[in-house]
C-alpha cells in the first residue's frame, strides 16, 4: 500500500512534487495503468497542501497523457502513461512564472497607453525628463584606437570622469574625499543594488520613507530583504516610528531621498536631517543616500546626509535626471573601507559600467555650457511646476498638493478612488500612489513634458464645462 504522506519528494513548489512522486509509483509499478487515483480531498490531507495544489498537479500530468479523468468516477493512470523511464522533465515554465504586482498592472496599462499614442496623449506618468530638456552636448567626437591606446582606467573607472566628480563643486559638496572611494557605476537602481548586494544578506531588514520610490523597486524582492516603511508626511519623518521600527526588526540600513523624494518632492528640514543621523548612529544603522535630484534646484542650500555625516553614510547619484536614463552613469561615495569592498564586488560581478558612455558623460560636465544649461533646464522646471499647479487649482480645487523646490513632479491627492482610470480616459498619464506605498487617492504628475502645447492639452481635458 502507498504511504502518500511520507514519500512526497521536497520540492517546492509542492505542485511539482505531487507531480514527480506519481511519476515515480508509476515507473515503480506502485500504480499501473487503469489503476483509481485517491480523491483530490484525500491527496490534499495526506500531503498538507490545498486542494487547488493537488487539481495543479493532476490537471498537469493529464495535460501530458500521465492520468485521465472520468466524470462521475475519478482519475485514473492512463493505459499507457507516456513516461520515459528513469526521466525527469525540468519545468522550465514554473521558472519563468513571475509574481504579478499592482505596479506591474499599472505599467502594463501604461505601455498600452503609450503604445497606441497618436501624438494627444499627456504622460505625467513618466519617470525622466523629455528630450527637449536635456542639455544640448553637441557632437561626440570618438578616435577607437586612441581610446585603446591610451586609456586612463582606475579600479574606480574612467580616471579623467573620477578627477572631473571629485572637483565638482555640486558633486564634491564639503566632503574630504581623502577619506571617501568615489567610484562610477551604472546608475541610480544600480548602485543601490550593488551596495544592498554587497552589504546585506537574504533576510536582513531596510527602512525606507512612505510613500517612497523605493516601494516600486523590485530588488528587495531579488535579494530577499525584508523592508519596513516610515511615514514621510509634509516632510515630517515620524522619528519615533523610525526608532521602533530600528529596534523591533533589526535594521541594518536607512534608505532615505531627502531631497526633492520622489514621489512627493518632499524636502527633508536641517532639524530632521540632524534628528535622523542621531537615531541611525545611535542604534549602528547606516544610511544610504539617494541624492539624483539634488542637481536639479537653484535655491536648494541644504547639506545633504553625507556631508552631515560622512562616515555614516554611503551617497548615491546619477545624470539619468540630466542627461535621460540611457545615460546609465552615476556615482558612489562611500567610507573608504566599505568602498574598497563595493569595488571588489562591482569587479567581480562585472558590473562596472561602459567606459565609452563615463567618457560622454565626462566630456559633458567639462563643456563651459554646462552649469548655464543646468540652470536653465532648473528654470524650465520650475516654471512648468507653477504653470501646472494654476491649472490644477483652477480646474479641479480640490486636488491638494505643495509645490516643491525642484524636482520633477506633483504629488496630489484628492478624494476620487478611481482618479487614475478616470485620467487614463481623458488621455492623461499618471503614477497612482499605490506604487509608493500610498493610496488610491494619491498619484504623481511629472511636470517635465508639460510645454506649452501639453499645458493648453491639459486645460481643456480637466475643464469639466468641456467635457
Amino acid at each position: 500500500m502507498i504511504n502518500w504522506s511520507n514519500n512526497l519528494p521536497d520540492i517546492k513548489p509542492k505542485y511539482l512534487a505531487i507531480i514527480q512522486l506519481i511519476k515515480t509509483l508509476i515507473q515503480n509499478d506502485e500504480l499501473i495503468p487503469g489503476q483509481r487515483l485517491p480523491s483530490e480531498r484525500s491527496l490534499a490531507r495526506w500531503f498538507s497542501v490545498d486542494r487547488s495544489t493537488v487539481n495543479r498537479a493532476l490537471s498537469e500530468l493529464a495535460a501530458q497523457g500521465i492520468i485521465f479523468k472520468k466524470m462521475g468516477s475519478g482519475t485514473f493512470i492512463a493505459e499507457t502513461p507516456t513516461l520515459k523511464p528513469q526521466t525527469i522533465s525540468i519545468n522550465w515554465q514554473s521558472l519563468l512564472e513571475p509574481v504579478t504586482t499592482q505596479k506591474d498592472n499599472i505599467e502594463d496599462q501604461l505601455m498600452q497607453a503609450r503604445i497606441l499614442n497618436k501624438g494627444e496623449l499627456i504622460d505625467g506618468a513618466a519617470d525622466e525628463s523629455p528630450a527637449d530638456l536635456i542639455p544640448d552636448i553637441g557632437s561626440f567626437n570618438f578616435d577607437w584606437e586612441k581610446h585603446l591606446e591610451n586609456h586612463k582606467y582606475a579600479s574606480t573607472g574612467y580616471q579623467p570622469l573620477i578627477d572631473t566628480l571629485g572637483h565638482h563643486p555640486q558633486i564634491k559638496q564639503n566632503i574630504d574625499l581623502a577619506q571617501q572611494t568615489l567610484m562610477v557605476s551604472g546608475g541610480a537602481a544600480q548602485s543601490l543594488l550593488l551596495v544592498l548586494s554587497s552589504l546585506l544578506s537574504a533576510g536582513d531588514a531596510v527602512a525606507f520613507a512612505t510613500p517612497s520610490y523605493f516601494n516600486a523597486t523590485a530588488v528587495f524582492q531579488t535579494l530577499s530583504i525584508r523592508t519596513f516603511a516610515v511615514p514621510l508626511n509634509y516632510s515630517n519623518f515620524d522619528i519615533d516610528q523610525l526608532e521602533d521600527t530600528i529596534v523591533k526588526h533589526r535594521i541594518k540600513l536607512l534608505l532615505l531621498n531627502p531631497t526633492f523624494e520622489n514621489p512627493t518632492g518632499e524636502t527633508l528640514t536641517l532639524s530632521q536631517r540632524k534628528q535622523i543621523l542621531g537615531v541611525c548612529q545611535q542604534y549602528q544603522v547606516a544610511v544610504i543616500e539617494d541624492d539624483v535630484f539634488g542637481w536639479l534646484s537653484t535655491t536648494n542650500n541644504l547639506p545633504t546626509l553625507k556631508e552631515l555625516a560622512p562616515a555614516n553614510v554611503i551617497y548615491i547619484s546619477s545624470m539619468s535626471k540630466l542627461l535621460g536614463k540611457g545615460t546609465r552613469i552615476g556615482w558612489i561615495i562611500a567610507p573608504q573601507a566599505i568602498g574598497q569592498h563595493l569595488l571588489q564586488v562591482q569587479s567581480k560581478l562585472d558590473m562596472i559600467p561602459s567606459m565609452l558612455a563615463q567618457e560622454m558623460v565626462n566630456m559633458v560636465i567639462n563643456r563651459t555650457s554646462f552649469l548655464p544649461e543646468l540652470n536653465q533646464l532648473t528654470n524650465t522646471l520650475e516654471k512648468r511646476c507653477n504653470d501646472v499647479a494654476k491649472i490644477f487649482h483652477e480646474y479641479r480645487p480640490d486636488w491638494q498638493f505643495d509645490i516643491p523646490a525642484g524636482g520633477f513632479y506633483l504629488w496630489v491627492t484628492q478624494s476620487d478612488g478611481d482618479i487614475f482610470n478616470q485620467l487614463l480616459e481623458k488621455n492623461i498619464l499618471v503614477k497612482p500612489g499605490g506604487i509608493y506605498g500610498s493610496d488610491k487617492f494619491s498619484f504623481r504628475f511629472n511636470v517635465a513634458r508639460m510645454n506649452e502645447t501639453r499645458l493648453q492639452q491639459l486645460k481643456d481635458r480637466l475643464d469639466t464645462k468641456k467635457a
